[in-house]
């Protein structure tokens, strides 16, 4: 063989040789079930919506404070309607300072919380016209009053040991016109009184007449419980489910279906020692982690804070209303530990159409403050809120909801449904306010 043939033999084995390696490069496809977390690349949705955090932060109340009487809305949707134009404000002359001696003031405008705020999360509730550096302590109250030689208005925010506050204006005229007509007029106002008797403790509003709402009956849609395994386990191709006992394992983490299909709990066992979180890097991990995969899948705002535990709760809404059960499946429950998802409670399924609706009035104030003092079942002065809201009754066909108007009480830091019965027979026998 000549010295060339030899040339070109040892060529075309080398091309041959690179042709196939390049082959074998592309056509390989590793097993990465094995290698990596499939959270990365498993997109979960189980229906729902993403949102901000400032859409889950609402006020309890909104009240026009004029001379001794003191007005809120009578719907709290129209309540609603009146925070989201406030968010559309733009805020001028932001100033922190210390609170001095505050004057009396005749006319002004109260925005309270249910829980207490981190100011760092205003720049998400609020626009302001220039950067600003938030403090760090937080506030539950917010304070409106109206200058009526200037046509602005301030706004005032206090600390929660009213020690510091955050003052801003508005210096649009149709703001000015705008919040000023409902002193004029009381559009689409009631009157609320405050029936706390200790001066130390938080006031509590409600309204002071009688309350006409609408019991509904609500068609309800399951969410399927398999949607989750993506969402909450690191690895759902290891997830056995064990369809008699309703329950999911990857052998670490556990996640079983409760009441009916109605509910979720997941939990992570992991180490028991953790730090606390601050409200705005707890809320920051909620919301990103239920955003993930797609989970608000109804109207849900933020409704408590539990620091010694890490955990979040968020209620179930309904025409602004809040709504309560027994098995606690109208809310979203989160826990963290150490940067980790250690439990998550949830209901599985969606409020749809109305089928159904009936006027019913609620007691008045002074029916229900008389039942409440007389009452062997609780002590008055332990009653730390009352609200007006909806409880959940899950009818028989599995397919439906009834919402029953009703008041409820935060007793011993846990909400208690009232019995309407009791309260118009304590009215019945001259028990008074």
């Amino acid at each position: 063989m000549s010295y060339e043939a030899i040339k070109s033999l040892i060529l075309t084995l080398l091309i041959g040789t690179s042709i196939f390696l390049s082959f074998i490069l592309w056509t390989y496809q590793p097993n990465y079930k094995q290698i990596y977390d499939t959270s990365y690349v498993n997109e979960a949705n189980v229906g729902g919506r993403e949102i901000l955090k400032s859409e889950l932060i609402k006020p309890q109340h909104i009240l026009f404070k004029k001379r001794d009487e003191v007005y809120g809305f009578e719907k709290p949707l129209l309540k609603n309607n009146f925070y989201e134009e406030m968010t559309n404000w733009t805020f001028y002359e932001y100033k922190e300072s210390s609170v001095e001696d505050e004057d009396d003031l005749n006319h002004h405008i109260e925005i309270l919380y249910p829980l207490q705020i981190s100011s760092e999360l205003l720049s998400n509730m609020f626009t302001f016209n220039d950067n600003i550096n938030l403090p760090s302590w937080s506030f539950d109250k917010i304070s409106m009053t109206l200058d009526e030689q200037k046509h602005t208005m301030e706004m005032a925010i206090y600390s929660v040991d009213n020690r510091r506050k955050i003052t801003a204006t508005v210096d649009k005229l149709e703001v000015f016109e705008f919040l000023q007509s409902y002193f004029y007029d009381l559009t689409d106002l009631i009157q609320y009184i405050d029936v706390n008797e200790d001066d130390e403790k938080q006031p509590i509003f409600i309204p002071k007449d009688t309350i006409e709402m609408q019991k509904k009956t609500l068609v309800i849609s399951q969410i399927e419980p398999e949607l989750f395994v993506n969402a909450l386990f690191s690895n759902p191709n290891v997830v056995t489910p064990n369809r008699k006992e309703a329950y999911f394992t990857d052998g670490q983490r556990g996640m079983r279906i409760v009441h009916d299909d109605n509910g979720l709990e997941f939990i992570h066992p992991i180490q028991t020692t953790f730090e606390r979180n601050d409200l705005l890097s707890l809320l920051d991990k909620s919301v990103e982690h239920i955003n993930d995969h797609k989970g608000w899948t109804n109207n849900f705002l933020l409704d408590d804070y539990i620091s010694i535990n890490n955990e979040l709760i968020f209620r179930l809404h309904h025409d602004g209303y809040s709504l309560f059960d027994y098995h606690h499946l109208t809310t979203i429950q989160e826990v963290w530990r150490n940067q980790q998802l250690y439990r998550y409670h949830r209901p599985l399924y969606r409020l749809d159409n109305v089928l159904s609706n009936k006027k019913e009035n609620l007691p008045s104030s002074e029916e229900l403050i008389g039942y409440l003092k007389q009452s062997e079942s609780y002590e008055f002065n332990k009653i730390n809120d009352i609200k007006i809201g909806y409880y959940v009754q899950f009818l028989h066909d599995s397919h439906s909801v009834s919402l029953e108007p009703n008041w409820f009480i935060l007793y011993e830091n846990d909400w208690k449904k009232l019995s309407i019965e009791d309260i118009q027979s304590a009215t019945e026998l001259g028990v008074g306010y």
